[in-house]
């Protein structure tokens, strides 16, 4: 399945922006791929006609830098959402939690008159958001990015089954249903019957992009990796590691994550070609891209995490692109990742997880100096036609208007 071609519409813009309530754990910052993609698509959105509502926890985990200048509304969830169904008491405190979130949502909904609200599913706020929207007879939009209910986002049986029937009537009530992914599109009508529009990673064109595969070193390349450490990419980043350190590859490992000096130790080995520059800001991160040679983008092979690797993907893939250079993808043929890696032609592709593949690959790009080019033009060609935020966010406040103006049309919205 390929992605449509961005086009850019020459109206619908922040100009005009309606009056909008954002309701998530994480707000709208440079942490998760979903909270990362509303920063994008709302930044310019008049600080007077939006407000948010999240979780302290996730306003703790963002910079101040990455939020909006508007209203904030912190609400607890305790324990996060992994503890649900660790303890009923937990479990008694985070069902209050949604309620006050939906309550808080409603307040502020008739407060501020907002046309449209806007949610991830992700955690349980956006539960709230859909009974808020409900009550008040508001329109939702709804983006389905990074996680969906699983086997692996539940530790009960009866608490998955209810969790996929409330995620069913929330995607069906939605104005409009964005998904990450032609997978997660599929994924989304075949469990939820809800129909919906595919939103890819996006991101601005890196300044530093033209010219980028020049800087190279046969010697010693610089592969660099930026992003989260999870489940969905440790398997392969420690496979890159363990042949850094052991000297089956001269490489050098730079990775712009958030790593504690003891995970790091623990990680890297102590090895001096492996670094952690830490969690670095956009401006920063499209700088440090500049410094690398290769930019990796793995997916877990472990059989625990393909359900999220056939579906997700990674928020990262839109910065890599704008960057403008050789990319190495390593995951599994049935990922989200390697499929439209495949179609689009952009990068290195590595389905085997073995070392020896591994190293073929990046071997491949270091001593091609034509294919390092290539590469890194191609990027940019698939960037400015699938992942440019200028035409998403053309397109996004288009469909937006278009809500708010069938909500004000019906009687009763």
């Amino acid at each position: 399945m390929t992605a449509a071609r961005l086009e850019c519409e020459p109206r619908g813009s922040a100009a005009h922006a309606p009056q909008v309530l954002y309701v998530g754990e994480f707000p709208p910052s440079n942490h998760h791929g979903g909270a990362i993609l509303i920063r994008r698509l709302l930044e310019g959105h008049p600080a007077d006609r939006l407000s948010v509502i999240t979780s302290t926890g996730g306003m703790k985990a963002s910079r101040a830098t990455g939020l909006f200048e508007c209203r904030h509304i912190t609400v607890p969830l305790f324990g996060g959402a992994r503890a649900l169904g660790m303890r009923p008491l937990v479990r008694a405190f985070n069902g209050l939690g949604v309620a006050l979130v939906a309550l808080r949502a409603i307040m502020e909904i008739r407060h501020k008159r907002v046309e449209a609200l806007i949610t991830i599913v992700q955690g349980r706020y956006y539960l709230a958001a859909a009974l808020a929207a409900w009550a008040t007879a508001t329109p939702h939009i709804t983006i389905v990015h990074d996680s969906f209910i699983s086997a692996n986002s539940t530790p009960s049986n009866l608490l998955r089954r209810v969790l996929r029937y409330l995620t069913q009537k929330t995607l069906r009530s939605a104005a409009h249903v964005y998904a990450v992914s032609p997978e997660m599109q599929s994924l989304v009508l075949r469990e939820c019957g809800a129909g919906s529009e595919i939103q890819l990673p996006s991101s601005t064109l890196s300044p530093h992009a033209e010219g980028q595969a020049q800087n190279s070193r046969e010697c010693s390349p610089v592969i660099l990796f930026a992003g989260t450490t999870g489940y969905t990419v440790r398997d392969c980043l420690d496979l890159l590691a363990d042949m850094i350190a052991t000297g089956q590859l001269k490489a050098k490992l730079h990775l712009c994550t958030a790593m504690t000096e003891t995970e790091m130790q623990k990680f890297g080995r102590n090895c001096d070609n492996i670094v952690c520059r830490g969690w670095v800001s956009q401006s920063e991160l499209q700088e440090a891209f500049s410094s690398a040679d290769i930019l990796f983008l793995p997916y877990s092979f472990l059989e625990s995490s393909r359900e999220a690797v056939e579906t997700a993907f990674p928020s990262k893939i839109a910065d890599y692109l704008a960057a403008g250079k050789p990319i190495l993808v390593f995951g599994p043929r049935y990922s989200s990742l390697v499929r439209y890696t495949s179609e689009q032609g952009f990068a290195e592709v590595v389905d085997e997880f073995s070392a020896a593949a591994l190293a073929r690959g990046i071997q491949k790009i270091v001593f091609s100096p034509l294919y390092k080019e290539k590469l890194a033009a191609r990027a940019l060609e698939v960037f400015s036609a699938n992942h440019d935020i200028r035409c998403q966010q053309e397109k996004f406040y288009l469909t937006l208007e278009r809500i708010v103006r069938r909500s004000h049309s019906c009687p009763g919205g």
